[in-house]
């Protein structure tokens, strides 16, 4: 019963804040594409600057299924952010805050030995999150012009992860790609006598895409050498995807009367994507990774015609994590995990022939929760884009927070409950 009611509080904070999504917080650039993609595996990554694809063990959900082989106990995880954004276009200013559940995942041993590992997600893959407001005036009459956007696509997971010739992690996931992207015009006289306009879109888009992975953990017993028994190089691979997209409009021919209307129907190309890393811990304490992800968008195409603002993205991350000790009779501050890394990325737009670059910092510390619970906490800070050439500079503070909780599948029920 307490496990029951533990499962459904749970899920019950993560529905609540996953509504959060549509309050128009983030950055203008969402209005572009799929809108801001998530290249988050956990909240542990992030606070290393990383995608995570050489780190298997107990870091809860990873984006690099073969990652998953390390993982001991049940483990059941959810994530949330927070984003403050300051946006410029060098004239003009903007402060929003933004709040959103970002996933929650259950990985199962079902043979440890083996790395036979079963995992089940709801994760998100981009978000739609932006409005911009102009004032004009037409043969004397002013009013307010809106554009806004809302929604995004998720990710509903099941994978697995297997151990194979010893030294090979492999990990497959199947992905249930999902979600509405809403957009909206608005036009409101200040004159109540004149009749206000309102047009909304909505793109319904759903598919299936593949995760795949293997990472490389025998370089102990390659070299001989102790120092290397914790050096792990990993790959991953996702393949391309034909979404099924509908476009729906919805517009208001009276005050009180709104039409809705099947727009058009047709497909989206989603394009593959390929991730490297490469990571060792030194004294069992010190943990150093690096990684490289690109994706080819140069092969996105919406209903046939491939974007002229779309192109080709990559990403570059290094941390370092510092764990002083792991044993529960040491000090509670000796077991608390800090990382530090950094990340740049060049994003999947180019507007006014320029790349959209971001840069950025990352910190994070996880606290422990008795012997396999824990609460990792990330902070972030990026600079993406410039306020020069047309183009809006994004300031963008984020705060990251996974809760993970171990064994949960197996608590023996009280009788004090």
């Amino acid at each position: 019963m307490r496990k029951f009611l533990l499962i459904i509080l749970l899920f019950f904070i993560s529905t609540t804040a996953f509504s959060q999504a549509d309050k128009n917080g983030g950055s203008l650039y969402s209005i572009f594409g799929l809108g801001d993609l998530s290249y988050s595996s956990g909240t542990r990554y992030e606070g290393m600057g990383i995608m995570g694809f050489s780190l298997k063990g107990d870091y809860g959900h990873s984006i690099n299924p073969a990652a998953w082989t390390g993982i001991q106990t049940t483990i059941f995880s959810t994530k949330f952010n927070f984003e403050s954004t300051k946006s410029t276009d060098g004239t003009n200013t903007a402060d929003r805050v933004y709040g959103n559940f970002e996933s929650f995942n259950i990985s199962i041993p079902l043979n440890k030995g083996n790395g036979w590992i079963f995992d089940l997600g709801f994760n998100n893959y981009s978000n739609v999150n932006y409005d911009a407001i102009f004032s004009s005036s037409v043969e004397g009459e002013s009013y307010i012009q809106t554009y806004s956007g809302n929604g995004g696509l998720n990710r509903l997971t099941a994978g697995f992860s297997y151990i194979i010739f010893r030294d090979f992690s492999f990990g497959a996931q199947f992905n249930f790609l999902f979600g509405t992207i809403n957009r909206n015009l608005n036009i409101n006289f200040t004159n109540f006598l004149l009749f206000d306009t309102k047009n909304v879109t909505e793109n319904q888009i759903n598919g299936i895409y593949i995760n795949t992975g293997l990472i490389y953990h025998g370089f102990g017993k390659l070299t001989n050498s102790k120092k290397f028994n914790d050096m792990a190089v990993g790959i991953y691979f996702s393949t391309p995807a034909k979404l099924n997209s509908t476009i729906i409009g919805r517009y208001n021919r009276s005050p009180v009367n709104t039409d809705s209307v099947v727009l058009s129907e047709g497909k989206i190309d989603l394009p593959w994507s390929i991730g490297a890393g490469i990571s060792n811990t030194f004294n069992g304490k010190l943990t150093v990774a690096a990684d490289f992800f690109m994706q080819n968008w140069d092969s996105y195409k919406n209903y046939g015609i491939h974007p002229d603002k779309i192109k080709n993205s990559m990403r570059l991350g290094a941390g370092l994590e510092y764990n002083p000790s792991i044993r529960l009779e040491d000090p509670y501050y000796t077991r608390v995990s800090y990382r530090f890394g950094g990340f740049y990325r060049q994003d999947y737009l180019k507007i006014n022939n320029e790349s959209i670059n971001v840069y950025g910092l990352s910190a994070g510390l996880t606290l422990p929760i008795g012997r396999n619970n824990a609460l990792d906490l990330m902070m972030q800070y990026y600079i993406r884009g410039k306020s020069t050439n047309g183009l809006i500079k994004d300031d963008v503070f984020r705060f990251g927070a996974t809760l993970r909780i171990g064994e949960l599948w197996f608590l023996k029920p009280s009788d004090e409950f």
